[in-house]
């Protein structure tokens, strides 16, 4: 398996636009356009800020634990799977928008920002990837490059929610996307987890990161 694209891959489901779109639509529903506009630039910084504090941090968090990287594997596994059974299985929620008043600010931290955009799937994602900085070379840069392109997606598809949301045939086309994406992400972490066993050396698997 190629690390690189599997970095990606696994950051655009857990973070990527496919997600954000229909939350982010019910969310805002009663909101008019130019407090929706707003929301979607404050939280792209919002998020933006989050996801690099978290990547940033990760290698130090990690280290000062001396967690091994099988177990990161095992645990990276689980959070991939369990994320991907709560949406197979139509457990996610949309969060609570709170009342119509709110500040832009506020209401973009939360709930868009946070769990919207930035699930604590998707931060376990980014914590556990940024600790293969030692075993893959340049993963460094493929989290950041990858990280900037998701934010960018996410931007356009908050910005001009309620135009994609219109065309259905669009909406379709992502449904059955996000539909193909979510069964990779459960397979990817079904070997991920083969992965860390393997290198505990309970037993011999033929996959490799």
């Amino acid at each position: 398996m190629d690390s690189y694209p599997f970095v990606f891959t696994i950051l655009f489901m857990l973070l990527g636009p496919l997600k954000t779109i229909g939350p982010f639509a019910k969310v805002t529903a009663q909101r008019d356009d130019a407090y929706v506009r707003k929301v979607a630039i404050l939280a792209t910084l919002a998020s933006a800020a989050i996801v690099a504090f978290i990547a940033f941090a990760a290698g130090g968090l990690l280290g000062k634990y001396q967690i091994s990287l099988p177990a990161l594997k095992i645990a990276g596994g689980l959070v991939l799977l369990i994320a991907a059974l709560r949406t197979m299985f139509g457990e996610s929620t949309v969060p609570d928008p709170g009342k119509a008043d709110r500040p832009a600010l506020s209401f973009a931290v939360s709930p868009v920002t946070v769990p919207i955009i930035v699930p604590p799937a998707g931060v376990a994602a980014i914590l556990i990837l940024s600790a293969f900085a030692g075993e893959l070379p340049g993963i460094v840069k493929v989290i950041t490059v990858s990280l900037a392109i998701i934010i960018a997606l996410n931007f356009i598809v908050m910005f001009f929610n309620r135009a994609i949301v219109k065309l259905g045939a669009v909406m379709l086309v992502l449904t059955l996307i996000g539909a193909v994406l979510v069964f990779i992400q459960a397979a990817l972490a079904i070997d991920t987890i083969l992965m860390g066993f393997k290198d505990l050396g309970l037993f011999k698997a033929n996959v490799a990161l």
